[in-house]
């Protein structure tokens, strides 16, 4: 069929765009309507052979506004998508949730799109490398190495958050913590056997996360880790299993079953948790900042992983326009799929739940929804 021009409906909506400073072609609609962002318009017959006309769905005009504020050469659709899904563009305040409700599919493919292209965590890095690797073992085991050992060097000279608010947690403090780290990404991904018994067993006991464990504990816990790596390896078991964040496929498994309202829900709470975490920064210690602050401290110290998730939201709602929608997705994404039984004392679930609570006690409960 030859093209003769956009239906009436198109063009009011191009005429309406381009009214707003946003000059979008029938060519963009169409491709924004093919990877389902855009609504398909609506047939209107008319009735008595007069045919039919062509009539934008209701929430066409807002949809294509808020995505062509978003859109960019050479930027996917996928990024556009999760841009408004993370922060209404017209707006630069997270308190201020989207008002246009983009339809389902296309938040889920853009989730989908993120975990398999867009995420540039270590663990999303390492794994890609690995499924185009086609060596040896050795050579796996190089290439984890050397990106865990760049991925740490970089955190250590530019740590996340600012030094304002960096939990002593969070600290490399030296090339030899920095070679740690790396090496046990060494040991998620291709086995603790390629580190050796007592080696990692050192890293882990001397490492982990203690509550004022003295050098006799520390000492036990080694011989405990070095002694199941060394049957494991003897009786070729998995005794010890380390346990990465889920892969590429696992992750997109987990999200496909989770419900859009629970996926929304967990969007809010971060939003407003990082916003009033923002706001915290600069308003603890005056008085009229006291009830938010208190709310806050109590909710943020209430666990390590709070207070870890705590400062880990709050460069969402430094950088709205820039690049709060891959932070807010990439711990939206972690929240939605990693295990109850990676966390120290409670999930990041809860965690948010408290915090978004102590943000707006109006807008959400204590409870996890």
């Amino acid at each position: 069929m030859v093209r003769t021009g956009p239906s009436e409906a198109d063009a009011t909506l191009l005429d309406h765009l381009r009214g707003q400073g946003w000059p979008i072609s029938l060519a963009q609609l169409e491709r924004w309507r093919l990877a389902g962002v855009l609504p398909r318009n609506k047939r209107k017959y008319l009735g008595r052979g007069k045919g039919s006309i062509s009539i934008l769905h209701p929430e066409s005009t807002d949809i294509a506004e808020v995505i062509a504020m978003t859109s960019r050469r050479g930027r996917s659709i996928h990024e556009a998508v999760l841009r408004v899904f993370a922060a209404d563009p017209r707006y630069d305040d997270l308190f201020v949730p989207p008002k246009v409700r983009l339809p389902e599919q296309a938040i889920r493919s853009a989730l989908e799109w993120f975990v398999r292209f867009g995420d540039q965590s270590l663990d999303r890095r390492i794994e890609r490398a690995l499924k185009r690797m086609k060596g040896s073992p050795d050579d796996a085991a190089e290439k984890v190495y050397q990106l865990a050992i760049t991925h740490y060097r970089q955190v250590q000279n530019y740590p996340e958050p600012s030094t304002e608010r960096l939990p002593s947690l969070w600290n490399l403090n030296d090339e030899r913590e920095v070679e740690h780290f790396a090496l046990l990404a060494v040991a998620r991904f291709i086995g603790p056997e390629e580190v050796g018994p007592e080696r990692y067993a050192n890293i882990v006991a001397n490492n982990r996360i203690r509550d004022g464990r003295s050098t006799e504990e520390v000492a036990r816990a080694r011989e405990i880790i070095e002694s199941l790596l060394i049957n494991r390896q003897l009786s070729e078991g998995y005794v010890m299993k380390s346990s990465p964040d889920p892969t590429i496929e696992q992750a997109c498994e987990i999200l496909s079953n989770v419900s859009i309202s629970h996926i929304y829900a967990t969007r809010d709470k971060l939003a407003f948790a990082s916003e009033a975490g923002r706001l915290y920064s600069y308003i603890r210690g005056s008085e009229i900042g006291e009830p938010l602050s208190t709310r806050i401290r109590e909710a943020s110290t209430s666990s390590i992983d709070a207070n870890m998730l705590f400062h880990a939201i709050i460069p969402i709602a430094e950088d709205v326009p820039g690049g709060a929608w891959h932070r807010m997705t990439s711990i939206l994404i972690m929240i939605l799929t990693q295990d109850s039984g990676d966390f120290i004392e409670e999930s990041y679930s809860d965690a948010l739940s408290k915090l978004a609570h102590a943000a707006s006690p109006g807008r959400f409960n204590k409870t996890r929804n």
